[in-house]
């Protein structure tokens, strides 16, 4: 009898690209925003760094404009969130400053790439009134939060507020000129220690 069996295929079908999500597209985003500002955010470019056609973009977003206002929404969400991992939550007034301040700038210094993202958002803010509206409230939160540490320090609203107003804009100064520097611990653990010192000098009782 005729053996009418075909033989088994010795080829293997190439695995299919992942399908790449919303977040994909979005991480790839941050990439181009932290090179270049969001001059830099172009469809063609990401669908090329990513290995796919421009196709796959408009199952996730309906234009560029889109991609943008997904990505500002994303980096608000995001800064809104980390706030709780520096929330004071009661305990040495003195020890969670000096914690608050070492998270902000010791680990924040070591985060290049996170700098680069919150500068470039912050200068599209100064031309778009999205993005102004965002930062406004990821700044107004951070503010509010420094408050509940100091009201620890002090019984008078104005100079609670102005101490957190003055401790914020000092962090992000301090990140923008220490973050990427190798070799500059000693500096950013002397920066802490500075604006620990000048922050509890504000005790009522002082």
């Amino acid at each position: 009898m005729t053996d009418t069996r075909q033989p088994r295929s010795t080829s293997r079908k190439t695995p299919e690209k992942a399908q790449l999500t919303r977040d994909d597209w979005l991480d790839a985003a941050a990439g181009e925003v932290a090179a270049g500002g969001f001059s830099h955010l172009r469809v063609l470019t990401l669908s090329k760094k990513l290995g796919v056609t421009r196709g796959s973009f408009y199952w996730h977003f309906k234009d560029h404009e889109d991609l943008v206002v997904s990505f500002l929404d994303r980096w608000r969400d995001r800064r809104l969130h980390e706030l709780q991992y520096w929330r004071p939550q009661g305990g040495d007034v003195e020890t969670e400053l000096r914690q608050i301040l070492e998270l902000l700038l010791t680990d924040a210094s070591r985060n290049i790439r996170r700098l680069q993202v919150e500068l470039a958002v912050r200068d599209f803010a100064r031309r778009n009134d999205y993005a102004a509206e965002l930062v406004t409230e990821v700044d107004e939160a951070r503010i509010n939060q420094n408050c509940e540490l100091y009201q620890r320090l002090s019984s008078d609203p104005q100079r609670i507020r102005d101490l957190a107003l003055l401790m914020y804009v000092a962090t992000i100064g301090s990140q923008v000129v220490l973050t990427g520097k190798k070799g500059d611990a000693e500096t950013i653990r002397r920066v802490e220690d500075l604006m620990a010192r000048l922050a509890l000098g504000q005790r009522d009782d002082d």
